[in-house]
């Protein structure tokens, strides 16, 4: 598309635009990519800066929507966009649209390929330096909002250089292992629609015993009382399918009721014992670790 002369439009209430979908793109830094929008939407007016994105057409789905907007906007077409959640002014105040499909993506695309097909620029900003810009208040509130999430912190995680993580087999009485199935829309690389171990990154300074317990809270909504170390594998030689370069593995037995268990991250949660392993499709890590768990002395000390 061509680019866009300056636009001036009707002042628009909060929740008074109608359904869009935008995209947060996170580099290795933590950076977001804005757009400095050139249409004159009061209180900040023509050179705010929003995330990109833009209304629903026809019979597009919110996902469409994000990659043709991105796309017309940029001249990028994204591979690894994921969807994070649906808003309205309920949930972010003075948000302009009526209800915003939110989705973030980590290709890493630098600002040389970019291009400027509507809007006056974008740039690339850190969340540290976004009390500078010039915004409208229901941005502000929405990038606040999703630089507090799992999704953005986890992300930054990933593109680390160097990434430790930790798994957390959690068992029940019966010896069956806790397993998380992992969210659809993941990249191929992070295993899609598999069965893995739940888990996580560390941040930075985080030691890995405390990484474990706050984990497994945020993806389940339980905080253990107890966990015992099994083993810390690393990416090379051991398993070079791991996404992280050092795992820390951490067992216990708490015995949860899988019905209690909230569905904070993934699809899914359910216990497996160790003869259901073969049935079930999961990363090779995961599985190798799994398998030599259950024929460990720490899990004969507990079953046997």
């Amino acid at each position: 598309m061509a680019r866009r002369t300056l636009d001036r439009v009707p002042y628009k209430a909060p929740g008074s635009g109608r359904e869009g979908s935008c995209i947060f793109l996170i580099q290795a830094d933590g950076s977001i990519l804005l757009q400095q929008r050139s249409d004159d939407v009061a209180p900040a007016g023509i050179g705010r800066w929003a995330p990109p994105g833009g209304g629903r057409e026809g019979g597009e789905t919110p996902r469409e929507t994000a990659l043709r907007e991105f796309a017309e906007e940029t001249g990028v077409q994204l591979e690894r966009l994921r969807f994070l959640e649906t808003v309205t002014p309920a949930e972010v105040p003075e948000l302009l649209p009526s209800c915003l499909h939110v989705f973030f993506a980590d290709d890493q695309v630098p600002r040389s390929r970019i291009e400027v097909n509507e809007g006056l620029d974008f740039q690339y900003h850190h969340p540290d330096g976004f009390a500078t810009l010039k915004m409208n208040p229901g941005t502000r509130h929405l990038l606040a909002r999703f630089i507090a999430t799992d999704a953005y912190r986890g992300t930054v995680s990933m593109l680390r250089p160097r990434k430790d993580g930790v798994g957390v087999v959690v068992l029940d009485r019966w010896g069956r292992a806790l397993l998380q199935l992992r969210d659809a829309d993941l990249p191929p690389d992070h295993y899609p629609n598999q069965w893995s171990i739940p888990g996580g990154i560390l941040e930075p300074g985080e030691a890995p015993d405390a990484c474990a317990f706050r984990e497994f809270e945020e993806e389940t909504g339980v905080l253990l009382e107890d966990l015992k170390f099994y083993r810390m594998f690393r990416k090379d030689p051991d398993f070079p399918t791991s996404i992280t370069d050092a795992y820390h593995i951490y067992y216990g037995d708490p015995d949860l009721d899988e019905a209690e268990i909230e569905v904070n991250e993934g699809q899914a949660f359910r216990y497996f014992a160790p003869s259901e392993l073969a049935s079930i499709e999961m990363p090779v890590h995961a599985r190798t670790i799994l398998e030599g768990f259950f024929e460990s002395a720490d899990y004969r000390r507990l079953f046997h």
